[in-house]
Order: C-alpha cells, then sequence, then structure tokens
C-alpha cells in the first residue's frame, strides 16, 4: 500500500453500452466503433507519441466508486496525468492510453480516506489488454492481474518467488507489531500526547506549533518510539534490507532489461524513503541497465536522483525561475544573491511545513535588515488557491514562489521527492551551509555570519 497518493489529472471513458451490446449482438460491432470514435475526441487534445497505444483496462471484484490508471511515481506534484475510470457494480471497463516504455499502476481509492491512501499493482502494457481482480492477502486486500502476459507474467513471477521467501519474517513482525501496540509499547506516552494536543484546536496556535514542532523533532531523531519500538523498527529495517540485497543479486545476475530497470529505480525510491545509501543501484544501473530502453522515463528519473546525491552541506544550491504570489517571474539566485538565507520548501496542505515557516517570522523580523532573506517555495497542485489561502492565512513577510504540479522537479532534485517540507541554509556565496536546521541554528548561524 503507499499513501499521499492524490494524483494530476483526469480521463474517464467508456460508457454503458454493454446492456445494449447484450440485447442486439448485430449492433456489437458498430456500438465498438462508436466508443472508440468517442474515446478519440475525448483525447484529442493529446497527440498520442511514439509509443503510446489505446489499451483495454478491465476489472471485477472493486467496492469504491472509481479507480485510476497513473505512471508509477506520478503523484500531485510532478504533473503526470492519471486516468480515472468509473466502477458500477464492482466492475470497470474502459480504454486508455498507455506508453508502452513506461509502468503503470491501478490505483484502488480507500473506502474511507479516498486516495490519500491507497491500494495500488504496478503493470506494463499488454497487447492482449489488462484484466484485475482482488484477492485476500496477509497485508490486507490484494489486487492482482488476472491475465498476467508477457512482461507482466514474468515480473510478478519473480515479485512473487521472492515474498514468499519473505512471508514468515513479514508474519512474525507484524505480529510483533500488533503485540507492542496492543499493550501501549510502540510509542512513547510523551509523544502520543502531543500527538493529540496538535490536533486541539481550544489550544493556542502558538502552543500547537510548538508541539509540532517537537513532535517531528523526535519521530525524525526515532524518539518517538519505545526502546522497544526502537528494536521493532530495527527488525523491519533489516527485513527491508534483506529483500533489496535479494533484488540487488537477482539484477546482478539477470540479463538486462526494462523490468529491471524499473527495479533499479523502485529499490533506489525505497532506499530514499529510508535515507540509505544509493551508490550500489547507481552503480549498478551505470555497469548494466543505462542503455536499456533508452526512451524509458526512469532513465530521467534516476539521473534527476543522482543530480540530487550532490545536494549536500558545503555544495551550491540549485537555481530556477517561478512565479509569486504576484504572478511575477522570480530567480533564486538573483532574490538572494550576496545574502545569507533560508530557502523554504513547503505547501499549503503540510501542517508542519507551515508550522515550521512560522517559527521563522521573528528571525527574519529580527536580521531581514542585516541582510538576511527567507525564500518559500509552495509544492501545490493544479491550482493556486489553496497556496493563497494559506499565504493570507500565516502572513507570511517573505518572497513566496509557487510550484504547480512540480513543473521544475524541485523537490526530487533537492532530495525530498515524497515530501513537501525541507529548509536550507545557505551562506553569502551560494552554498549550502546546514539541511533542515533548527530555528535556534538559524539564528546561531546568523549572529556569527552576518
Amino acid at each position: 500500500m503507499k499513501e499521499d497518493g492524490i494524483r494530476g489529472r483526469g480521463l474517464a471513458i467508456y460508457s454503458n453500452a454493454r446492456k445494449l451490446m447484450t440485447k442486439f449482438q448485430f449492433m456489437k460491432r458498430l456500438i465498438h466503433i462508436v466508443l472508440l470514435l468517442v474515446f478519440t475526441a475525448c483525447t484529442s487534445s493529446k497527440q498520442l507519441s511514439e509509443h503510446e497505444v489505446v489499451c483495454h483496462i478491465s476489472g471485477e471484484g472493486f467496492d469504491v466508486k472509481n479507480v485510476r490508471v497513473c505512471l508509477v511515481w506520478s503523484d500531485m506534484w510532478n504533473g503526470d496525468p492519471y486516468q480515472e475510470i468509473r466502477v458500477k457494480d464492482g466492475r470497470f471497463d474502459a480504454e486508455v492510453i498507455l506508453d508502452t516504455n513506461q509502468v503503470y499502476e491501478l490505483c484502488v481509492p480507500h473506502p474511507e480516506y479516498g486516495f490519500a491512501t491507497y491500494r495500488n499493482c504496478e503493470f506494463f502494457y499488454s497487447k492482449n489488454g489488462i484484466r484485475f481482480g482482488q484477492r485476500s492477502a496477509i497485508d490486507g486486500e490484494r489486487i492482482v492481474l488476472m491475465n498476467a502476459t508477457e512482461q507482466n507474467k514474468r515480473y510478478y513471477d519473480y515479485i512473487n518467488e521472492r515474498d514468499s521467501l519473505y512471508m514468515g519474517w513479514y508474519e512474525k513482525l507484524m505480529e510483533a507489531q500488533d503485540g507492542l501496540n496492543n499493550i501501549g509499547q510502540m510509542y512513547d506516552p510523551h509523544w502520543l500526547k502531543m500527538c493529540d494536543q496538535q490536533n486541539d484546536e481550544s489550544l493556542p496556535q502558538s502552543y500547537r506549533d510548538s508541539i509540532t514542532i517537537e513532535v517531528n523533532k523526535m519521530s525524525m531523531s526515532g524518539e518517538h518510539r519505545t526502546p522497544e519500538g526502537q528494536m521493532w523498527q530495527e527488525g523491519w529495517h533489516s527485513y527491508r534490507y534483506s529483500k533489496q540485497k535479494y533484488d540487488f543479486d537477482y539484477l546482478s545476475e539477470t540479463v538486462p532489461g526494462p523490468i529491471g530497470l524499473y527495479m533499479i529505480m523502485d529499490n533506489i525510491h525505497i532506499s530514499q524513503q529510508r535515507s540509505a545509501d544509493i551508490s550500489g543501484w547507481l552503480n549498478l544501473y551505470d555497469e548494466k541497465f543505462k542503455d536499456v530502453s533508452p526512451s524509458d522515463r526512469m532513465h530521467d528519473l534516476i539521473t534527476t536522483v543522482r543530480d540530487a546525491a550532490a545536494i549536500v552541506e558545503g555544495r551550491r544550491f540549485i537555481d530556477f525561475t517561478l512565479p509569486d504570489q504576484y504572478g511575477t517571474e522570480r530567480t533564486l539566485s538573483e532574490s538572494i544573491e550576496g545574502k545569507t538565507a533560508v530557502l523554504e520548501l513547503w505547501a499549503s496542505w503540510c501542517r508542519s511545513c507551515r508550522v515550521n515557516a512560522r517559527s521563522l517570522k521573528p528571525l527574519y523580523e529580527k536580521y531581514h535588515n542585516s541582510g538576511f532573506e527567507v525564500i518559500g517555495i509552495a509544492r501545490e497542485y493544479r491550482t493556486q488557491a489553496k497556496w493563497l489561502k494559506a499565504l493570507e492565512e500565516d502572513a507570511y513577510p517573505w518572497p513566496n514562489m509557487v510550484a504547480l504540479e512540480d513543473s521544475h522537479h524541485i523537490w526530487t532534485q533537492y532530495g525530498c521527492p515524497d515530501k513537501a517540507g525541507r529548509t536550507l541554509l545557505i551562506d553569502k556565496n551560494g552554498i549550502i551551509v546546514k539541511i533542515d536546521p533548527s530555528k535556534d541554528e538559524i539564528e546561531q548561524y546568523i549572529k556569527e555570519n552576518i
């Protein structure tokens, strides 16, 4: 299951002509032609590229109103469009545009939380169409391919073989997790109390902000877990690392192909989530996969990830130009030239980001006239409306720019593709002094260098 899976532009297709087809078999071909014409009309604004095709997608056993077909790792901030399919009586049947060189996923929303939390199933294009179903699994309902062919079969044959070897380990971890949660020994009681307080609207906003900062600090350091919870977390990391090593050994020995290219990027993504070293995966890519399927977007993603690895303390910041809240194009380098600056990556929908940004306001007011600058960059979806509302509510005194649909892939470039927030302290020469510094660390640096 993946989280935070809200997606970009929609494309709903197909009709309810199936009933007519059962009654009027002689009209079957005519109806099919009409449907294709409608589909073509709906997608006329988008010219199919060299590798794009129309693919038949169907499924049954889905107790939701709609599902989505998305590029893997496309999300609310990267601008890749999703294609939405309506579900009726647990079934869906549609034709969607797929790029034969890319990996997609079927996303099924959570019945309560929608696409904020969803189940997914990765798949490659199949000329025979794609048919999905659901079956029970130890970790909940699982989406499966009912007609896994070609690349899909090879991929899932491997995945099922690998996962079967690790199922016992996984089951023990889940059993231990449930046991610790049941007796209240997974998370620190003080941290849990603060989590409740930060959502208590009866408390002053300034107090809730301070609580949120402390909650995040404990979460980043691992102190939000009890000693028993930390031991469990170490066991979980060992489990994930072992599965990744299994993938690495397999890819080191297998013949290079698009499946392997995807698996490398997938493991890089997993490693980033736990802040693990990705150099081994990059070396494997360079040795065996860099020339596989040259038009595959995985190459661009891996290149971006490699570039992001250069965003470390002691290196220069990455420049970009974006519109501010007044519609004026601003270039970051011009805005902070010769100044000690903070680059604040945030989003209107990211509570902790906004709390952190608000905590910088006293520093800005105190040191701005002495050569201290703050630049806000917001990660927003589709429109600026919520961003502009957040600017009004929080009243940031510094310039703010916005990246709609992650038009410049700034968060990936800055090494935080799955987050909204990141803070970078930059010196007068454009060198990154500190990544995610605290308010106190920023002020101490200002006192010593301005």
